[in-house]
């Protein structure tokens, strides 16, 4: 008995020198989570300077903070995403016609700018646990946000309304993102997936959406005019080793695809028209396409009941399972393309034997 006492006074010791940790720790936890609120304080205190210079620093304060504590990251996100709607909010006059862009205010201020680096650049990033941004009505024109890929997230996030013309935007994570209504007007939106995001009713004329991809996003309503979708184009019939946008499966209903040029483009599955046996079909006309070109683009399983592609380029598409029932091809350009399985009933302008 009195052999065992040894043993049992160091077992004694190390059970304190354990609980003297475990208290120090608890300490220092406590510790930092004070020092984290006083930071937290002081950076919403500097958000409200009229100095330019001070709000800068309360916005780096805030993404500091971000970084260092996960736990902090859902509010810092609400705050900052409640700052650009406060101050870089859509004038009521543009609410009703968000597709305006001014010359004057191409560029958005340093302190927009920095949020949105910020939000974009965050490293404790957890799909499972993040908040979505609502950057939704605001002003955000001329935006830069670049970095390696899969890195700047912005999955669900709601732009709805949104001024984003002549931003620049590579690499973004916008998955499933609410985009309605948005106004990405000459903006560089390349490398980015955009796969089930809605931006139904958007105005993409003349952007450049080169290497992102819209797997099933929903492009109902969209103006798509002068919208960039490849580079290596086609060149005297002979695809360059393009690089393209991925618009598989999207809906394209009620889009205006004027003189669009959707070369190479992969655009299978794709719903140009409303889906009328769908129990909720999508949009109510098929997309205009007056003098739009798809030459060796890929329509692979393509809805196109009804659709008016009268002077469309088809060369060398593959309409393979297509449905092109009652479509009228009236003067367009079909050599090469391939209408393997496709459904020609109806179809104007060309022979159902093709």
């Amino acid at each position: 008995m009195i052999a065992s006492l040894p043993g049992l006074a160091a077992l004694l010791a190390l059970l304190f020198t354990w609980m003297q940790v475990a208290q120090t720790s608890k300490e220092l936890a406590l510790s930092e989570q004070g020092q984290i609120t006083n930071r937290f304080n002081a950076a919403i205190n500097n958000l409200g300077s009229a100095s330019l210079d001070t709000r800068l620093g309360g916005v780096f304060a805030l993404g500091r903070i971000m970084n260092d504590s996960a736990r902090d990251e859902p509010t810092v996100i609400q705050v900052l995403s409640a700052y650009v709607r406060q101050h870089a909010a859509l004038p009521a006059e543009e609410e009703e016609a968000p597709t305006k862009s001014s010359e004057e205010s191409s560029s958005p201020q340093a302190d927009i700018q920095a949020v949105m680096t910020v939000l974009g650049t965050r490293r404790s990033y957890d799909p499972d646990r993040s908040l979505p941004f609502d950057l939704s009505y605001t002003v955000l024109r001329g935006v830069q946000l670049a970095g390696d890929p899969d890195q700047i997230h912005f999955s669900g996030a709601d732009l709805e309304g949104a001024d984003l013309s002549r931003a620049s935007l590579h690499n973004l994570d916008l998955w499933r993102a609410w985009l309605p209504e948005v106004n990405l007007s000459e903006a560089a939106l390349t490398g980015s997936r955009l796969d089930y995001a809605v931006l139904t009713g958007a105005n993409l004329t003349g952007a450049d959406l080169t290497e992102s991809r819209f797997h099933e996003a929903d492009l109902t309503g969209a103006d798509l005019t002068g919208t960039f979708f490849c580079t290596n184009l086609v060149v005297d019939d002979k695809v360059l080793d393009p690089t393209c946008a991925d618009l598989t499966g999207v809906n394209l209903a009620d889009a205006n695809l004027t003189e669009v040029n959707l070369d190479a483009v992969d655009v299978s599955d794709a719903k140009f028209c409303p889906d009328l046996t769908s129990p909720t079909p999508i949009g109510n006309e098929c997309a205009r396409m007056a003098g739009a070109s798809f030459r060796h683009a890929n329509l692979k399983g393509a809805y196109l009941v009804g659709a008016n592609l009268r002077g469309t380029d088809l060369t060398g598409a593959n309409l393979t399972e297509a449905n092109l029932t009652n479509a009228d091809l009236k003067d367009a350009k079909v050599g090469g393309a391939t209408f393997n399985g496709a459904k020609l009933t109806g179809v104007r302008g060309m022979s159902p034997s093709r």
